[in-house]
């Protein structure tokens, strides 16, 4: 089988997800030892800490981050399983390059900490993202009806993100309301996602991670921003750089990587967002894997090693 890695954005988190899995315990230990002393240099606390579920802050993008890099060790140190291409949605683009061989684990720290300080310097905490469960072209319509709304990420072929000032996102929020549409907003900070207006922020990101030098990518990675492959000769800093300014296309980048004759998904990071926009997009015609949708036992890590 060709097999695709996937690596969810922010929000695919739950406490404590290794509780029942040694092995992941321990790969977490090891993980988080890379991560803690950029995590500290910025003042930030251990990614092993205790966090709130119902609140934001820079340090669970670094939590989410951690997370999925200790699920994309367990599939391939414990389960064996390896990818032949890897993508990400928004932040799980990071994860994906780190997985590639194209950063280093404490260089895909550096790049969210950096982010976020980029954000809290030269952006307007005024902003908001929330789902829709509408179709791509009635997002469009919705984005119109809200000043400087905008569509961010693409999900499915019915789930669509939109971002842009609080005050609007809120309104538009009302109006799928009385439609009878399902809308939720999402826990992603006082910043717009994917939105041109973080232009400013954008510049001094790319200023600030200047000194960090990519390697050579070991593993083919398809871009959710570029909607296309990687090239050898991309820059790796710019393409992560784009996310906060452009928006993303998951449906896309399934299709394609589907025609080029990808027929297995595997999830990884917690949950299961990304494998439930696999299914939609296909109709259930391939193999999606999702070890990690609810926490991981010794039992069922060895069932999908059987499997």
């Amino acid at each position: 089988m060709v097999t695709a890695f996937m690596f969810p954005g922010a929000g695919s988190y739950f406490s404590a997800p290794f509780a029942h899995y040694s092995p992941g315990r321990r790969i977490a230990t090891e993980v988080a030892e890379r991560i803690d002393p950029v995590s500290a240099a910025y003042g930030w606390s251990s990614v092993l800490s205790e966090s709130d579920l119902d609140s934001w802050d820079p340090l669970s993008e670094l939590r989410t981050y951690h997370l999925q890099l200790c699920c994309w060790r367990i599939l391939e140190e414990e389960l064996g399983l390896g990818a032949d291409i890897v993508f990400g949605h928004s932040l799980g683009e990071i994860t994906s390059l780190v997985a590639a061989g194209g950063l280093t684990v404490e260089d895909g720290a550096r790049l969210l900490c950096e982010r976020a300080r980029s954000l809290e310097s030269y952006a307007q905490p005024t902003g908001a993202t929330a789902a829709f469960m509408v179709s791509p072209a009635e997002a469009e319509e919705f984005a119109r009806q809200g000043e400087d709304v905008v569509v961010a990420a693409t999900n499915s072929p019915t789930q669509v993100i939109l971002s842009g000032p609080a005050e609007q996102v809120r309104r538009l929020l009302r109006i799928a309301d009385s439609r009878g549409i399902l809308a939720t907003r999402l826990r992603t900070g006082p910043y717009p996602q994917h939105h041109p207006c973080l232009d400013s922020a954008l510049q001094h990101y790319l200023e600030s991670v200047r000194g960090i030098q990519p390697g050579v990518l070991r593993t083919a990675v398809y871009s959710t921003i570029l909607g296309r492959r990687l090239a050898p000769d991309d820059d790796l800093l710019a393409m992560i750089g784009a996310q906060l300014v452009r928006p993303l296309n998951f449906p896309n980048a399934v299709t394609e990587l589907r025609e080029a004759g990808v027929d297995r998904f595997v999830e990884c990071g917690l949950r299961d967002s990304l494998s439930r926009f696999v299914v939609e997009i296909t109709g259930g015609d391939t193999c999606v894997l999702t070890p990690f949708r609810t926490r991981p036992t010794d039992a069922n890590i060895q069932q999908y090693r059987k499997e």
